[in-house]
């Protein structure tokens, strides 16, 4: 091994660490790793800033603000119809599933869980039933229905986008959906059958007496002229709540806890309360010189709000108090929850991260509770009685169907989002003010990177290093042990970190075994694009499974529980079908 391959590998091993421990944002860790490869020499300057051209990445985020325009055209009550009470658990389960995997293979599914959340949770809630034992389905789904065509994951497209650079067979839709459809009914089947037995049923005491309520930390203060200022935690009548629990006392720099019945309380004092939504409105309600810490009350009226730090949000990293939260949403964060455990300590001195669930309280004007792509509301969209123009569906008809005649190449899908996105603004069904909302620059960030990470990989000789001893590993049993070996390695990458940078790491592996094999890349790319999307056993590897990481009270064990026999049938149905689609035996 020479410099150059010791050094790559040191960065990619790097990279992964970072991903992994969550050291630095996504973006800026893969920036991070592209400037040292520039430092290192292993790559050029043009090299780094190849994908700034690179039509798949474009693509990419044309269709993000296509999608976007048809989602403001149907709008959120498309999918209410899904929802009738009467259904059981696994009928509702199954209906669910075949729906999101069914527009998760047109549409960009981070958008389309986002939507389904709260209606997931209100089914859940008017119905009795666990939410946990839907919102896994629900991630799952979308997952697996995005691999039916190309355009369903931006994982697939950052592939195409590397295949693009080296002028090698790029994939197509038959490619993603004869398998893609394989692999959605099996894991659907697999959900219905089997992982519906084994998914959490997160339902506690307090959760069966309150309508599965979310507990939280709730920062609360003792405000001037109180009642209870001078009294003991006992006789202001904080001992014995009903579904609350006084957890600690913040005094100037001093942190009381466990909270003692005679702890005297003093002016400014900060509590610390474990409950529910419904038990933290009683108590601010109530007359006792409580409150909530500089919230936005207007009119003395407000609301709770429920959200999810999505895994791309610019917020990550971003203590509360510093984040402009207020400005940004017209809401206060007053409680946080994060792997499936409630947050303590003073809340505006605590970092955001993905997947945080946050409880948010705002006075009557929400005009500013809009999802974007920082920050997704999982309170159930109102519905508005005003009537659209009748045009508008069709103009929504027309748009999905040159979406479908892009994926099938009967025109390409670069020229179909632009009349898509053309039409869209010329009608003001989308305005270029707010396309920058819909644009994630750590997104852009990321692909550019990793086709700079990819050509490293390739061009310093580390990708035939690895490539070999995967081959190595399976000599004896030829192409399919050696793609079999690849399929394995890519997956164990992305259970760790993202799909995007797990493709951009296999790539030039799977590129130099089908070399040295003598064989065509085609069904090792189809290997990595599906094996990179297969990010199951936990939920740092995709987007979605972030998304519902809070909403569902999860743990870590829950996905490695329910995910793992997925996996484990998702590897052995995918090669299979490669081995006898593209003729290895």
């Amino acid at each position: 091994m020479d410099f150059e391959q010791i050094f790559t590998l040191a960065v990619v091993i790097f990279l992964v660490y970072a991903l992994y421990k969550e050291l630095f944002n996504p973006a800026l860790t893969f920036f991070i790793s592209a400037v040292a490869l520039l430092l290192g020499g292993v790559i050029s300057p043009s090299e780094l800033l190849r994908g700034l051209s690179n039509q798949q990445i474009i693509i990419i985020f044309l269709l993000i603000i296509v999608t976007s325009g048809i989602r403001s055209i149907f709008g959120p009550g498309l999918f209410a119809w899904i929802f009738s009470e009467k259904m059981t658990a696994r009928r509702f389960m199954l209906r669910m599933m075949i729906f999101v995997s069914s527009i998760s293979a047109f549409f960009n599914n981070t958008p389309v869980v986002a939507f389904m959340i709260p209606y997931v949770q209100d089914w859940a809630k008017r119905t009795g039933n666990p939410a946990s034992k839907f919102l896994i389905p629900l991630s799952f789904a979308t997952i697996l229905g995005g691999m039916i065509t190309v355009i369903g994951t931006s994982t697939s497209l950052l592939l195409n986008g590397l295949i693009q650079d080296y002028e090698l067979t790029m994939l197509t839709f038959e490619d993603f959906f004869f398998l893609g459809l394989i692999v959605t009914v099996t894991g659907i089947v697999y959900l219905y059958f089997i992982g519906f037995k084994i998914l959490p049923a997160h339902v506690g005491n307090l959760e069966s007496i309150t309508e599965n309520l979310k507990e939280y930390i709730v920062e609360t203060e003792v405000s001037a002229g109180s009642k209870i200022i001078g009294k003991s935690v006992k006789d202001a009548g904080l001992r014995n709540l009903s579904d609350l629990f006084l957890v600690e006392i913040v005094r100037g720099d001093e942190i009381i806890s466990p909270v003692s019945p005679d702890e005297v309380l003093e002016n400014g004092d900060l509590l610390f309360f474990s409950g529910n939504t419904d038990s933290i409105y009683h108590l601010i309600k109530s007359d006792n010189g409580i409150g909530l810490r500089k919230h936005p009350l207007t009119g003395g009226q407000f609301n709770f709000v429920e959200a999810v730090v999505p895994a791309n949000s610019d917020l990550i990293g971003l203590k509360i108090k510093r984040s402009d939260f207020r400005k940004n949403y017209g809401a206060s964060i007053v409680a946080l929850h994060r792997d499936g455990k409630r947050v303590a300590g003073k809340i505006g001195e605590t970092e955001l991260s993905g997947g945080d669930f946050l409880l948010l309280v705002t006075g009557d004007n929400q005009s500013g509770l809009v999802s974007s792509r920082s920050l997704f509301f999982l309170s159930i969209p109102k519905i508005l009685n005003e009537a659209k123009p009748k045009w508008l569906n069709y103009l929504g008809g027309i748009a999905f169907c040159l979406l479908i005649l892009g994926i099938l190449h009967v025109i390409p899908l670069f020229y179909s989002c632009i009349i898509i996105i053309s039409l869209f603004v010329f009608l003001s069904v989308i305005k270029l003010a707010n396309v920058k909302s819909e644009l994630d620059l750590g997104l852009f960030m990321i692909l550019v990177c990793s086709l700079a990470l990819g050509v490293a990989l390739e061009k310093s000789g580390a990708a035939n290093l690895v490539a070999g001893w995967l081959i190595l590993s399976g000599k004896s049993l030829g192409i399919v042990a050696a793609l079999t070996a690849l399929f394995v390695f890519t997956i164990l990458l992305t259970s760790l970190i993202t799909n995007a940078a797990a493709v951009s790491i296999a790539f030039p592996v799977a590129m130099s075994m089908a070399e040295q094999l003598h064989i065509s890349t085609t069904p090792f790319f189809v290997a990595i694009a599906f094996a990179a999307s297969g990010s199951f056993m936990t939920p740092i590897g995709y987007q979605t499974s972030l998304m519902v990481y809070g909403p569902g009270s999860y743990s870590f064990k829950d996905f490695v529980r329910v995910g793992t026999p997925l996996v484990l049938i998702y590897t052995a149905a995918c090669l299979l079908f490669i081995t006898y689609f593209y003729q290895l035996v």
